[in-house]
């Protein structure tokens, strides 16, 4: 490194600091971390090199030759291969556990045997059921009487079929009764050496139980009971069904997580990607980091979304809510409704209740479609705000956009104001409640709109009454407008 560059101990620290976290967190996963963003080492090396380049010629300093020292693109040789071959392993890794390689048929850690799995044991019409299946899928469904049938199948990736034949002795299905708990168990840690077993699990229930499922790889589908269900898994898509108690599920990976017609509680954590919960009775609650599609749909009593980068809260969901791509939208819900995120377009339609929205960047289109309306309080840092109000509604306006403009299609004697950049709106239509819309940068446009038979509304066109009572932006109350804008819908 040239004498006087910074870039040695910019290193020096990024790479203690990776060490560090390994050693105080070893959950958080550090070397996947640098796998997927090593790249941006190379461009903030590169970029300090610059502005160091930059603070050399303005003191008169000798410059390198090649911008960079010969010493300097062998480091970056080293951080390229070093860093491919981290992100390339990766990606082989997450491709071993998800499939199995084979060359015609035949598996080239050995081929699969499959041996059938049975058991049956009373147990009472509202038992306490625990699942235990380290690899493999669980189904559960609940049923008439009081006992459990387990049907299925095992399968041994072995050379040879005796050694297959052992595995599966040494990994017997188990119904045990412990206490008022009832395990099923698979028993698949027994297994000697590096063979594998997955097993493929038919539960049949009585209906009232509980059910509790625990595994490491592989989905659970459980449907038509009465107790409550609990999942804890390290890679599992879940599905739920028919289920009269409390929903409880912890996945640290999952390509899905489905709840429908739940009488009880959701509650889901984790990290995942699709989430899709519909005619739930009871509260929700979604905490982690569920990158895919978020879909909800009638939800009786309070929803709450909680990540790194959104925080949403509303009273009650009649209608539907989906999340996803940088957007939301939401209809036929009841305040009062809370988002902050750091970026999304949100869309907002035919609601009750107080609504507080604040995003860092993304547009805002709000209609509210039914009277009485309650206060609103829209924030965007960058982006535009649409606010289409149902006809004879009262309220208090305050708009103010700092950098853009803001088209008022309300009739009535609202004035624009000119402040630095920007525009500001104050007024009132009777006693109603405040509206506050700000935007540092974007524009704004609030309408007045009818809705239809399906609830939605229509945006309604300034008509000749309204030309005579609305005036020019930034003229005084009274003065009426001489062209009046040709609104697009």
């Amino acid at each position: 490194m040239p004498r006087g560059s910074i870039i040695g101990p910019v290193i020096l620290i990024l790479l203690g600091g990776l060490f560090l976290v390994n050693n105080v967190r070893p959950d958080v996963p550090a070397l996947q971390l640098v796998a997927d963003w090593w790249p941006f080492l190379l461009v903030a090396w590169g970029l300090i090199r610059f502005v160091e380049i930059l603070a050399w010629h303005g003191r008169g300093r000798a410059l390198p030759a090649a911008g960079i020292s010969g010493g300097e693109w062998m480091l970056a040789i080293v951080l390229t291969v070093l860093g491919s071959t981290l992100f390339v392993g990766k990606d082989l890794a997450n491709r071993l556990h998800r499939s199995r390689i084979t060359y015609r048929g035949l598996e080239l850690f050995g081929e699969q045997f499959d041996f059938p799995l049975n058991g049956a044991l009373q147990a009472g019409k509202t038992p306490r059921i625990q699942i235990e299946n380290l690899r493999g899928n669980a189904r559960v469904v609940g049923a008439d009487g009081e006992e459990i049938k387990v049907t299925g199948r095992n399968s041994v990736r072995a050379f040879e079929r005796k050694d297959a034949e052992k595995t599966n002795g040494q990994c017997r299905l188990e119904i045990v009764k412990q206490g008022d708990l009832i395990i099923v168990r698979t028993n698949q840690d027994k297994a000697s050496g590096d063979q594998r077993v997955e097993s493929e699990l038919e539960i049949i229930v009585p209906r009232g139980a509980t059910v509790r499922g625990r595994g490491r790889y592989g989905d659970f589908d459980i449907s038509g009971i009465a107790g409550d269900t609990d999942i804890d898994s390290d890679n599992a898509g879940v599905r739920i069904s028919d289920v009269g108690g409390q929903v409880r599920v912890n996945v640290r990976r999952s390509d899905v997580v489905r709840a429908v017609n739940v009488k009880g509680n959701v509650e889901l954590r984790g990290r995942g990607g699709d989430v899709e919960l519909e005619n739930v009775e009871g509260a929700v609650t979604v905490n982690g980091e569920f990158t895919g599609d978020l879909n909800f749909r009638r939800i009786a009593r309070p929803v709450r979304f909680e990540s790194s980068r959104t925080d949403l809260r509303l009273e009650k969901l009649g209608g539907s809510l989906q999340m996803g791509d940088g957007q939301l939208s939401a209809e036929d819900f009841t305040g009062p409704f809370t988002l902050r995120s750091n970026s999304k377009d949100v869309d907002l339609r035919n609601f009750t209740g107080v609504v507080d929205l604040q995003v860092e960047r993304g547009d805002v289109e709000v209609r509210p479609g039914r009277t009485p309306l309650s206060m609103m309080n829209l924030n965007t840092r960058g982006g535009n705000i649409e606010l289409i109000l149902p006809e004879k509604a009262q309220f208090t306006l305050h708009a103010e956009v700092d950098k853009g403009e803001i088209d008022m299609g309300l009739p009535g004697p609202w004035r624009v104001e000119e402040v630095g950049g920007g525009q500001r709106v104050n007024g009132a239509t009777g006693s109603g409640p405040a509206l506050t819309l700000n935007s540092r940068r974007g524009e704004m446009r609030i309408r007045s709109g009818a809705a239809d038979a399906g609830g939605r509304t229509q945006l309604k066109l300034p008509g000749p009454n309204d030309a005579e009572a609305a005036p020019e932006a930034g003229a005084p109350a009274g003065v009426p407008k001489k062209n009046l804008p040709v609104v697009q819908q």
